[in-house]
Parts: structure tokens; sequence; C-alpha cells
């Protein structure tokens, strides 16, 4: 029942928040309530929680409890960076809907069903931040439409991709058995995998169906990124994983020209995303190409059918979603303290800020990892086995590419400080302030806590940010922690064609 339970406190949760965001404080004690609450819930997700809804299964798991624990987390923390940084609500509650939603996405035994909830999940994350920020590009229409399109579209493809599949005339439902090589059924299984791989890249904003989200992270706040591009487009990947796994893999096709045309566009997305990560100077196209480098990861894991490959592909992931956020959370609030985006105004934001430095230092560790973490060893299985030789080596290389566009913000942070940064408001911790600060004469425990938060915003929002960078880094240490998503998982690989993880 704690799936349940999670849904049915973060998705109205999130749309009391919307209602009445324009009272921004009862707004944001709301949504922080229910985000905090939702923790808790989070945590207490288990394989015990299988319950049957509308004729559907509902289930937890270990991996899922891992899942919604670390998104119920950030969701919390980029919604008090977004109070912290005088950031209306207008991403809180949506992200709190998306949270409700892609936890029962992930949580449905049927694969057609979790498609169609973070279908809906995607839509309320992206449209609703759009229609509730105002002013200057971010309240753009042809910006809401050119993300609504590859979001729906993407959505749409898997839904075909398994009805199709399921009837009549698809391919599972020939009862054909492991190993029987029928060209007519390798075919129609190549073209499924194309079509669930094909939406997986536009939903993951892989090259080249990267400009929608460029577009988005350059638009929106740094907290409107999680939902859309990281937790929910990460929720969508897995579910498709699993639908391949226990559907294409066990019936032994070879595949081998479907698996090389996925294997061409993840390496693209891999390499060009780094080449335009380096090169961009501001901070958003950073993300952004960093969010492209890492589908173009999870993308290469359907190039390679098999347990390892899809036990990678689960671990790297969970993790890229992780990173993402904490690198997110860098952006918001280096740009919020800052006032300013470009690198080159940017030097020595580590002196005036270092815990912002912090922040980033935790980021670069989980982004390329270490021998022994989850994502490290997952990166590297993926690679190999989808480009061995001295084609992965290469490909190996151009993935470490955080080493060189993170490590870079890192150097400039320790530069000699540029006008904007020198200009900046404190960004480090101090307890007493003239009235400018926000301090009064009321010496009151009241009015010094809110003095205190008002005048260490900053220092608060930035130590926000190392937290969320921090959970990206356990997450990228220990991975999924479980072969197992959804409540259907327990039965046999395959046992179902029409569900994740074997489920019904």
């Amino acid at each position: 029942m704690s799936v349940l339970l999670l849904a049915a406190l973060t998705i109205p949760g999130g749309i009391a928040t919307v209602l009445v965001a324009a009272r921004r404080r009862r707004a944001f004690a709301i949504g922080l309530a229910a985000a905090a609450a939702s923790i808790v819930v989070a945590a207490s997700i288990g394989a015990e929680d299988t319950v049957p809804l509308a004729g559907a299964v509902i289930g937890g798991s270990d991996g899922l409890r891992t899942i919604t624990l670390a998104w119920a987390i950030s969701t919390f923390l980029f919604g008090l960076m977004d109070g912290l940084l005088g950031d209306g609500p207008s991403v809180l509650g949506p992200s709190l809907v998306g949270l409700g939603l892609g936890a029962l996405g992930l949580s449905a035994a049927d694969a057609g069903i979790g498609f169609v909830v973070l279908t809906a999940a995607a839509v309320v994350a992206a449209v609703l931040p759009l229609v509730m920020v105002r002013g200057g590009p971010m309240a753009a229409p042809g910006l809401g439409l050119h993300t609504l399109r590859p979001v729906v579209g993407a959505g749409a493809l898997t839904i075909v991709a398994v009805v199709w599949g399921a009837s009549p005339v698809g391919p599972f439902s020939a009862g054909a058995l492991p190993g029987i090589a029928d060209p007519a059924l390798e075919r129609s299984l190549g073209l499924a995998l194309l079509v669930v791989a094909g939406a997986v890249a536009v939903r993951l904003g892989a090259i080249p169906f990267h400009a929608w989200s460029a577009r988005f992270t350059e638009a929106l706040p740094g907290s409107a990124v999680p939902p859309l591009l990281a937790w929910g487009a990460g929720a969508f990947a897995l579910v498709a994983l699993g639908w391949v796994d226990v559907t294409i893999t066990p019936a032994g096709a070879s595949l081998g020209a479907e698996r090389d045309l996925i294997a061409i566009v993840a390496i693209a997305s891999i390499v060009l995303g780094g080449i335009a990560a380096v090169i961009h100077d501001d901070i958003e196209h950073v993300l952004a190409y960093a969010i492209v480098q890492d589908a173009g990861i999870a993308l290469l894991s359907f190039a390679t059918l098999g347990d390892a490959a899809v036990a990678a592909g689960r671990d790297w992931i969970v993790a890229a979603m992780a990173v993402t956020s904490g690198l997110a959370a860098w952006v918001l609030v280096t740009r919020a303290t800052f006032r300013t985006n470009r690198r080159a105004d940017l030097r020595g934001w580590a002196r005036r800020s270092p815990i912002l430095g912090a922040a980033l230092v935790v980021v670069l560790a989980a982004a390329v990892g270490l021998p022994g973490m989850a994502a490290f060893g997952a990166r590297g299985t993926i690679i190999d086995l989808a480009a061995p030789g001295a084609l992965g080596v290469l490909v190996l290389i151009f993935a470490l590419a955080p080493v060189v566009f993170l490590g870079r913000l890192l150097l400039t942070g320790v530069d000699a400080m540029s006008g904007p940064v020198r200009e900046a408001a404190r960004a480090d911790v101090h307890i007493r302030g003239g009235r400018a600060d926000g301090w009064a004469d009321d010496p009151s425990p009241l009015r010094v806590a809110v003095a205190v938060v008002q005048t260490n915003r900053h220092a608060l929002a930035a130590a926000a940010a190392v937290l969320a960078a921090l959970i990206g880094l356990g997450v990228a240490v220990g991975g999924l922690g479980s072969t197992v998503v959804g409540g259907g998982s327990g039965q046999e690989p395959g046992a179902s064609p029409s569900g994740i993880n074997g489920g019904p």
C-alpha cells in the first residue's frame, strides 16, 4: 500500500500547491510538507506492497524504494532551494504530481499502463511550469509546443509497440520458443526494438532529438530539470528496458542490424554530447549536453540484449537520474547567487561560495566515478558489450568528458574573481547583520530565525545543492540495489510479454 499512499499524498499535494501558487508562502508550506511526508512513505516501500488496482497490479520492490526515495528527497530539496532563492512555487507542485505518477508508472506490472502514466507525468512536469512561470522566453508558447510534442510522441510510440506486440498480429502472440529463427518473427522483433529504443531516444533527448531538451533546460529554472529530464525520463527508460528484457530478449533473435543502428545513435550522443558540453560557455547548456551524453550511454544498453546489459543499464539509468539532479541543483544555485550563467563571468565563484564548490566536487566525483562504484562499472559494462575493442575504448574516453567540462568549471571557480562574482551577495554563513540584511531590533526567536534564514539564504541553498549532489554520489556508488523495479517482477522472465520485468 505504500506506493498508493505515496501517490495519494503527492498528487493532491502537488495539485493544491499549484492551485494556491499565487499565495507563495502557503504554496511552499503545502508543497514542502507533502514532499517531506513523501520521503517517509517512499522509505517504507517494499516487495510486500503488491495490490490489485482497477484490473492492474501495483507493487513495490527494493529497487522501487531506492528510486522513489531519492526522487522524493530531490523534490523536497529543489522546493527548498526555490523557496530560499525567491523563485515562485511554479515547479514544486508539478514535481510532486510527477513523483506520484512516476511511482505508479514504475510500480505497474503492465508496461502499457506504465508508459501511459509516465507520459501523463511528463506532460504535467513539462507544461505546468511553462504555463506558471511568467516573463521572457520562459512563457513562450512555442517552447511549450516543442516540449510537449516529443514527450507525447515518445509515449505514443511505446504504447503502440506494447499494444501491437501483444495483439494477434504482433510478434509476441506467435508463441515462438527461444532460439527459433523465423525471418518474419525476427523482422517484427527488430521493428519492436527499434520503435521502443527510438521512443527512449526521443524521451531522453539523445541526438538527434536533443534540441527540445536543450531549450527546456535553458528557458526554465534548474529545479524544472529533474522532474522531466532526470527522474521522469529515467523512469520511462527503466520501463522500456524492462519491457525489452521480458519480450524481445527471450526470443533469442540476433537483430544485428537493429542493434547496430541503436548503437550508432547512442555513440553519436556520447561523443557529440560530450563535445558540446565542453565547447559551450553557459552552464545551462553544459547541463543540457551532460544529459545528452548520459542518454547516449543509457540508450547503448538497448543495443545489447542480455541480463548483463539490462542490469548495467538499470544501474546507469538510476545513477544518471540522481547525478543530473545534483548538477541541476548546482546550476540553479550558482545562477541565482551570481546572476550570470557565463563561465567567463563566473571566475572565482568557488572562492565566493566554498559550499557551492563542494557541491560541484561531489557532482564531478559521482559523474566520473571510481572502480567499485556501481555507475562506473555499469558504464564500462554497457560500452564493452555494445562496442568491444578499440571502438569501445574510444567511446569510453568520450564518456569521461565530465572530467573536462566539470573540471574546467572548478578551475574557473578558483580563478581571480570576476566583477559579477565580486559584486554578488555574500554566499558564506554569517550570524549577525544590519537592517539591510533583514535584522530587526526585536530580538524575538521567530524574528531572529527569519533573519538568519533571510541573511544566509544563498548559503542555505548551496547546502541543499550539496545534499542533492550527495544523493547522486550515493546512488552512483550503490546503483539500483536490486534487479527488480516493478511489483510484478518476481515472475519468471518472459512470463508475460505485456508486462515490465516479467509482470502480468
